[in-house]
């Protein structure tokens, strides 16, 4: 029974990273609580509160950098362990398939059958489905399980990763190598400025975010980061390693970090007039560029704040996170939403009603997630072990 009840932890090799994936499910989950409450629920919240929350952004661009350079680490060993493992790219996608899509599948064919689907949502089921989320409108009324674009956006760019890895070794150096990622990387930004000029007139706030944010071609950089993250720290980690030792060297990387992210969560300090021009840089560009600082002094450290977020909890919640992510929107919608708005008739304080809402959303979430990872992730998990040798 006990066996029955643990965890199938994530993999360990990079304690520190479980703390990040933490802190990336909470700001998620809090920007949609923001979100929900304040643009769709009409529940009062601070005007500024609701600014400084829905800046917060970019918790998701975490999850693509991380999940980019964890599977950029599992290619690298797999591609030069050729010798010792049969069907590298095989074993690959199988193991992708066995831990994502069971529980994508079950919440999607849950919400299917206790929904009452608007006509766009039985049109558009079927791209769901087929992990194209992100291809057509995102709005309420259109999609069934709209938070699903990410989860598109990451399967449809790993169906071209083996081959971008191919292409890698076909290069003569690390050099060139990262060189091409880095190309790679900016051609992104390229993309965002060309649909931003492209368009005719003024860009209006919600059009410019269906244009740039959810699709693959406008975002692929944030997981390319990760991938170059992972070739700098597989070829280049103990050099940099020694580089980093250097206090001055370490200030050196934070303070570019430390600007983006001053950046990211007070635009409207610097570019007041010009917000949607610096949204073509801040989803993907900045993002990526802070994350990066911050990502090499965490993989070349030992202070506190890496022993806090490799403590043992943030596996366990960590491990937790793609179901925590899948169940918090049904959850929000009819458990945190009426909570909130009784409250809200009783003149409750706004002040107590958000972040009563925000922890017991997180606990509602995690408590679902770990019965879907007992009965639906760990079953697919045992089945993968078999199957993906």
């Amino acid at each position: 029974m006990r066996r029955f009840l643990s965890l199938d932890l994530l993999d360990n090799r990079y304690p520190q990273l479980h703390g990040l994936r933490v802190l990336a499910i909470v700001s998620v989950v809090q920007f949609h609580v923001t979100s929900i409450f304040a643009l769709e629920q009409s529940i009062r919240l601070d005007r500024d509160w609701v600014l400084s929350s829905l800046a917060i952004f970019f918790g998701m661009d975490l999850f693509f950098i991380l999940s980019g350079f964890l599977i950029g680490s599992i290619l690298l060993y797999s591609l030069k362990h050729q010798e010792t493992q049969k069907h590298p790219i095989r074993r690959f996608y199988l193991r992708r398939v066995f831990r994502t899509f069971p529980p994508y599948y079950v919440v999607l064919t849950a919400l299917v059958l206790t929904t009452k689907l608007t006509s766009l949502q039985h049109k558009h089921i079927y791209y769901e489905y087929a992990y194209l989320t992100n291809f057509f409108s995102t709005a309420r009324f259109d999609t069934l399980m709209f938070w699903g674009w990410s989860l598109a956006l990451e399967e449809q760019f790993y169906l071209v990763v083996p081959l971008l890895f191919f292409l890698l070794r076909a290069l003569k150096n690390d050099r060139q190598r990262v060189g091409f990622l880095i190309a790679l990387w900016a051609s992104a930004l390229v993309v965002r400025l060309a649909i931003y000029f492209a368009h005719k007139g003024p860009w209006i706030d919600i059009f410019l975010y269906g244009a740039l944010y959810f699709k693959t071609y406008t975002r692929f950089d944030t997981l390319v980061m990760g991938i170059l993250l992972a070739v700098i720290h597989d070829r280049y980690r103990e050099p940099i390693g020694r580089w980093l030792m250097d206090p001055f060297h370490r200030a050196l990387v934070a303070l570019p970090s430390l600007l983006c992210l001053w950046m990211l969560v007070r635009p409207w300090s610097f570019m007041p007039d010009n917000l949607n021009f610096f949204h073509v840089f801040a989803w993907g560009t900045i993002t990526t560029v802070m994350y990066l600082g911050f990502l090499l002094l965490l993989l070349h450290g030992s202070g506190p704040i890496h022993r806090f977020l490799g403590a043992p909890i943030f596996r366990k919640l960590a491990t937790l996170g793609y179901g925590i992510y899948l169940v918090h929107i049904p959850l929000c919608d009819h458990v945190i939403v009426p909570m909130a708005h009784a409250l809200d008739r009783r003149r409750v304080s706004l002040a107590l009603i958000w972040p009563l809402s925000l922890v017991l959303l997180l606990v509602l979430s995690a408590s679902l997630s770990y019965v879907m990872h007992l009965v639906i992730e760990k079953p697919s998990l045992w089945l993968r072990d078999r199957v993906a040798k």
